[in-house]
Parts: C-alpha cells; structure tokens; sequence
C-alpha cells in the first residue's frame, strides 16, 4: 500500500505534466510562441499566488508526518508545505490542457488523476487537506489569467 500512495503522491505529477505538455504541444501548433508564453506567464503567475499564501499563512506543523512522529510516504521539499507545490503545478497544467485542446475527456482525466495525487500526498503525510486546497486554488488564481488572455 506505500508504494501505490508513494506513485499516486510522486509519480502522478510526472504523468499529468508529461500529458499535458505533449497534448498542450501539439494542440497550438499554429499560435504556439503566443500560447507557450501565456501558459507561462499563467504558472508564474500561479507560483507567485502561491509565495504569497504561503506569506499569509503560516501552519502550526511544518508537515503531518512531523506532527505524528511519523517517516513521509512521499518525497517533499524541506518547507511549511503550504500551499502544495504538486496541486499548484498540476492544477495550471490541467486548465492548460483544457484551454487549447478539444479533448475534454483528457481535461477530465488530469483532473481525476490530479484529485488522486492530491488526496495520495495527504495519505502520504506530507500535506493537510488545506494544503493541495490552497495548491489547487493558487493554480487557478494564473488560469483565471490565462483564460482572459486566450479570448
């Protein structure tokens, strides 16, 4: 059981990027340097949403495995831990996913697999719920952008 949380936590986030990234590539082929440059401003600006939650709110516990005296079932950077870096970035690639292809059943599919490697990180003791919440939230804070400037 450790090991399929530890590659729901971890692994998926290579998955769900690597998916977007190819699908996202070759759905703008035509406006790509116009759509490469605006998903990226779109994540910047997702990660700086981001930096400042994390100014905002500072929890307790650094981590819940720290709390329980526990070893994480997932790999984690040496910070609070909030907002949730993995949400944060999975988050961005989904909307970007959704935003320039016509394949709304992979746009659904990221976003399960986004759910499970959210709920994976809180089962693995490296995020609180509040957490990938805020991780999710910081990400649509750069999609809601991203959207006004592809309509």
């Amino acid at each position: 059981m450790d090991l399929i949380v530890r590659l729901a936590a971890d692994g998926l986030l290579i998955i769900i990027v690597s998916i977007s990234v190819v699908t996202v590539l070759l759905s703008i082929r035509s406006a790509f340097w116009k759509m490469a440059a605006v998903i990226v401003m779109a994540a910047l600006t997702s990660l700086l949403a981001g930096k400042i939650l994390s100014l905002m709110y500072q929890p307790e516990v650094a981590r819940p495995f720290l709390e329980q005296g526990m070893a994480p079932g997932a790999a984690y950077i040496d910070n609070p831990g909030f907002p949730s870096d993995h949400a944060l970035l999975a988050t961005v690639m989904v909307v970007a996913v959704y935003a320039v292809t016509k394949k709304k059943w992979l746009t659904v599919l990221l976003a399960v697999l986004l759910v499970i490697m959210c709920v994976a990180r809180v089962v693995a003791l490296v995020h609180t719920p509040f957490d990938v919440i805020g991780g999710i939230f910081a990400g649509l804070i750069g999609a809601v952008w991203y959207r006004k400037l592809t309509n």
